[in-house]
């Protein structure tokens, strides 16, 4: 069974309307509002925007398209939640931070009938809080579904080699080719530990703060944390692997460069990098790995895209109105034909189109080995950020060896930094 888990990301942050606060309008005759959502579908936004504006003639809108990162909505929306945007795109795992600091409308009425018709169970749980088994709140308009995947260079590496991690970096070192594979991102960094089985646990209580009793971190600092961490060893020790501080810009840079041919990423990159590629695009789940003899398949996690309306803003009405039309069937059509995002509209999901896709089916087959996402506490993530970077340094092995840390003694610290600070 999947356990629950969250993300947060350090990614790219806001450029056009950023400033634009949520907006209520004097005007009786004209509609403002703002929306914010990820740079790369700006231009994409903008044409959903006018869209909205064709279907709705009765009335005068003004609009205005500003950029934020989907898994920096936290960072960005709770500075001010007064002066961000009216709607604003959100990854799941940063439903309960944003409820903490009282940005986020509940939705109610025919907008909750329509989102719970039209979309998968599970990415309307994403956006949904539930206190035991009677009641539940839903503050996200779901609208894409969110995972990693692998990515490579058919021209470099076969579809054979790349069901391994040992057939990839073969590859890749005999013809000076990178591979992109973030160990420093703990988002990434998490999948290696659940690999071998390891899990984490967390529950929140009515006031959205965390059960000190319920918070689980089986194994992490066992043998399968163990495992993990030679496991990323293998990767880290290829002359292959870029290194720290990669970035999705890094990935399209140097896949146009010719220099990388392997990247472990999502749908956000998928449609550049296959039209780089070409009849080269190659798309799966991630590989295996083999460690003590043992050959399994590597995890990672699975989550959603939301669209959220800020509870601030003075014109709710006209908010969910385009908060429900951003995530309806047509405009998540239009989503996955302009950027291959996988769509949580059923409809839209049975489309021939969208079952036989390389892509959608490559997220499919690693969500088969996904932990699902929802938040957990914050102090999870830096943790693991630090135990990925001492990996890619070398600083650890089994047995401390040549002046080294073992890899027990630093996830005994990491683990007891998870637990020690958990907010």
């Amino acid at each position: 069974m999947k356990k629950r888990i969250t993300s947060l990301l350090i990614c790219g942050l806001l450029g056009v309307g950023a400033i634009a606060g949520c907006g209520g309008s004097n005007d009786s005759d004209v509609v403002k509002l703002t929306v914010w959502g990820s740079a790369s579908q700006e231009a994409t936004l903008i044409e959903m925007v006018e869209e909205f504006k064709k279907a709705n003639p009765d009335k005068k809108y003004d609009i205005k398209v500003g950029n934020c990162e989907e898994d920096m909505a936290y960072s960005i929306v709770g500075q001010d939640p007064s002066a961000a945007a009216d709607v604003f795109c959100y990854s799941n795992d940063q439903l309960i931070p944003l409820l903490r600091v009282g940005v986020l409308a509940r939705i109610g009425g025919s907008y909750l009938e329509m989102i719970k018709e039209n979309n998968s169970a599970d990415s309307v749980a994403a956006g949904s809080v539930r206190y035991g088994t009677d009641k539940e709140e839903v503050y996200g308009y779901p609208y894409t579904d969110n995972g990693c995947f692998l990515i490579y260079d058919k021209s470099v590496v076969t579809d054979e080699q790349a069901t391994t991690l040992e057939g990839i970096i073969e590859a890749c070192e005999s013809k000076n080719k990178e591979i992109g594979w973030p160990l420093d991102v703990p988002w990434y960094t998490a999948g290696w530990f659940f690999t071998f089985g390891c899990e984490y646990s967390v529950e929140y209580d009515y006031d959205k703060n965390y059960k000190e009793t319920e918070v689980g971190l089986e194994g992490f600092n066992g043998e399968a944390g163990v495992k993990a961490s030679k496991a990323m060893d293998k990767l880290a020790n290829s002359k292959a692997l870029y290194g720290k501080n990669i970035r999705n810009s890094t990935i399209t840079d140097n896949f146009n460069a010719g220099k990388m041919a392997v990247a472990v990423t999502g749908p956000w990159l998928a449609k550049s990098l296959q039209t780089k590629l070409g009849e080269n695009y190659g798309v799966s789940k991630l590989p295996t790995v083999t460690v003590d003899g043992e050959t399994v398949q590597i995890k990672s996690f699975e989550g959603y895209k939301l669209i959220g309306v800020n509870s601030h803003c003075t014109t709710p009405a006209e908010a969910h109105k385009l908060a429900q039309f951003l995530s309806s069937e047509a405009m998540q059509k239009l989503r996955f034909e302009k950027h291959l995002l996988g769509p949580t509209n059923k409809a839209v999901a049975e489309l021939d189109v969208v079952k036989n896709d390389v892509t959608v089916k490559a997220l499919k087959s690693q969500n088969a080995f996904a932990v699902e996402q929802v938040s957990v506490p914050a102090n999870f993530w830096e943790p693991l950020k630090s135990y990925g970077l001492n990996i890619l340094d070398k600083l650890l092995n089994e047995t401390g060896a040549g002046g080294k840390l073992t890899y027990k003694q630093q996830l005994d610290t990491m683990v007891n930094l998870m637990k020690s600070s958990i907010n």
